[in-house]
């Protein structure tokens, strides 16, 4: 039996001429949450015209409006996330040309933000970028998550095809993701870093009772160096560096099997083969 978005939110006929829903195609960088990056999704479900255009995106002509984002940027899939209730506190315009609304932030429905989503099929064109609030009726819920919604575009496929960028491991670890934890707390590995701006290579290993989890996590809780001396510094110079990194697993062992010392025989072993010591990242 279908559950509709009105039984979830619960507002009064009355309270229609108040609303409206405004609905949000992905935005390039597929920021699907405010933790990850609150300034740039707020622009995002703010925007209502572009620098030297004579017409607005979108129209917002109530006092309030409930904001979601689609779930995929390239497909157009029909699921919509919920970004939270807004009051419209006017229109911000900007030198060259471009407005975007002041949307100030509601208290009300703040416990299903980004732990809702549902299901609307939504014709092309700026023309349902917003959509009257009646539809709250018909709108079916999908789910109400546990916790907040994690994106990443990485499916666990071996541990040997392994590679994750710093934003994925952030979003996978920082969410715990169930699977991923379970499998990467099994293991010990060899892992190395990449900076992909500049090529070069860190090596490192894992050995504690939780494995790559554990380890990996320590990364994603500093910002992305770990406690590793090059990587800190050039965090420190920049505290968005850490999205050049691409997490790899080269080597992997169970946890029963391969003791401390032969893993570090092993970390070793790569420093040697890519030379890192030399011309990559690491100082030990």
């Amino acid at each position: 039996m279908a559950i509709y978005l009105n039984e979830i939110l619960n507002l009064s006929k009355d309270e229609y001429a108040d609303w409206t829903i405004c609905l949000n195609n992905a935005n390039a960088e597929q920021v699907y949450s405010f933790n990850d990056n609150y300034e740039r999704l707020l622009e995002h479900i703010s925007w209502k015209k572009h620098a030297n255009s004579t017409t607005s995106f979108r129209n917002i002509p109530t006092k309030y409006c409930l904001q979601f984002i689609r779930l995929d940027k390239d497909r157009k899939y029909d699921k919509w996330l919920f970004l939270g209730a807004y009051e419209n506190c006017g229109v911000n315009s900007f030198n060259d040309g471009h407005q975007t609304y002041n949307l100030k932030p509601l208290d009300r429905f703040s416990h299903f933000i980004e732990r809702l989503i549902v299901l609307y099929k939504k014709i092309q064109g700026p023309k349902q970028a917003k959509i009257i609030i009646s539809n709250i009726e018909t709108i079916t819920v999908v789910s109400v998550l546990e916790k907040k919604y994690m994106q990443t575009n990485k499916q666990f496929d071996g541990y040997d095809k392994i590679s994750l960028p710093f934003q994925d491991l952030k979003a996978i670890i920082c969410s715990k993701v169930d699977n991923w934890r379970i499998l990467l707390e099994n293991i010990n590995c060899i892992y190395a870093i990449t900076d992909k701006l500049t090529g070069k290579v860190y090596i490192g290993s894992t050995y504690g009772f939780n494995g790559v989890w554990q380890r990996w996590s320590a990364y994603v809780y500093t910002n992305g160096h770990g406690g590793d001396v090059v990587l800190k510094a050039l965090i420190e110079q920049n505290p968005d560096y850490a999205n050049n990194f691409v997490f790899t697993i080269i080597e992997s062992f169970f946890n029963r099997d391969g003791n401390a010392e032969y893993i570090r025989h092993r970390e070793n072993y790569w420093k040697e083969v890519f030379a890192t010591r030399t011309f990559g990242n690491n100082k030990n």
